[in-house]
C-alpha cells in the first residue's frame, strides 16, 4: 500500500468498485425481481383489519392487542416470501454472493413492514379507549412484531436451503405452526408468549420475543449464506 501519494490500494479499489459499480444495479434489480405481492396484500390487510376499529374507537386495550398481534402476523406471513427467487432454479453462478441479494430483499421487508407496522400502532392507538390510551404498550408490541418478521425470515431462508429458490413454501406454513403452538399449547400464565399487556406474565415475555428476536436474526444471517459446498465445490 502507499502511504501519502495519492494512490488507492488495490483492495480499496475493489471495495470502491464493488460498491458503486454493482451494488446499485444489484438493489434495483433485486427489487424489481423480488417477489413483493404477498408482502403488500398482507400490509393492506393488516392495515385494514386496524382502520376498522380505529374509526369506531372505544375498544378495550385487550381487544387493541388482538387486532394489533393479528396484522403482525400478517406481516410475517408476507414476509415470508420475500427471500423467493425463481431464477435460482436456473442459475448456478452468480457474479455476487447469493446472501447480498437476499439481504436487500429481507432489508425491503423491514423497511415496508415497518412502513405498515407503524401504520398499525397508530389505528390501535386510536382504537383504544381514551382512559387506556397512554398505558397501551407499543414497544412491547413492536417487539413481538420484529420477532415475528425475523422468524419468518428465518423460515424462509431454511426454506432456500432445502428448495430452489422456494423459501415461502417452507415459511408461511412454519409460520402458521409456530403462532398456532405458542396459542394452542397449555402453558403457564408465566410462559405464554402473547402474554395479555399489563399483565402479571408480560414483564416475562419481553424476554420471551428477545431471545426469540436475537435468535433468529443470527439464524437468518447464517443461513442466507450460501453452502460450504457451493462456495468451495
Amino acid at each position: 500500500m502507499t502511504v501519502g501519494t495519492g494512490q488507492r490500494s488495490p483492495l480499496k479499489r475493489r471495495i470502491n468498485w464493488y460498491g458503486y459499480a454493482t451494488l446499485q444495479p444489484l438493489t434495483i434489480l433485486t427489487v424489481r425481481a423480488t417477489r413483493t405481492a404477498p408482502l403488500a396484500v398482507a400490509a393492506a390487510a393488516a392495515l385494514l383489519l386496524s382502520g376498522g376499529p380505529a374509526l369506531a374507537g372505544g375498544l378495550e386495550m385487550t381487544d387493541v392487542a388482538l387486532l394489533m398481534r393479528s396484522g403482525a402476523v400478517l406481516l410475517a406471513l408476507g414476509s415470508a416470501f420475500i427471500l423467493d427467487d425463481p431464477a435460482a432454479r436456473t442459475t448456478e453462478v452468480v457474479p455476487v454472493p447469493r446472501w447480498l441479494p437476499r439481504a436487500l430483499r429481507a432489508a425491503l421487508a423491514v423497511l415496508v413492514t415497518g412502513a405498515a407496522w407503524g401504520g398499525v400502532v397508530a389505528l390501535g392507538t386510536l382504537a383504544t379507549t381514551p382512559a387506556e390510551r397512554p398505558l397501551l404498550p407499543a414497544g412491547g408490541m413492536t417487539l413481538e412484531a420484529l420477532a415475528l418478521l425475523a422468524l419468518a425470515l428465518a423460515l424462509a431462508a431454511l426454506g432456500l436451503r432445502l428448495t430452489p429458490g422456494s423459501g415461502g413454501a417452507l415459511a408461511a406454513p412454519g409460520m402458521v405452526l409456530c403462532v398456532l403452538a405458542a396459542v394452542l399449547l397449555p402453558l403457564p400464565d408465566s410462559a405464554q408468549p402473547f402474554a395479555q399487556p399489563l399483565s402479571p406474565g408480560w414483564d416475562t415475555s419481553r424476554w420471551t420475543w428477545t431471545v426469540l428476536l436475537c435468535a433468529t436474526t443470527a439464524t437468518a444471517a447464517i443461513l442466507c449464506r450460501e453452502p460450504s459446498a457451493k462456495r468451495h465445490g
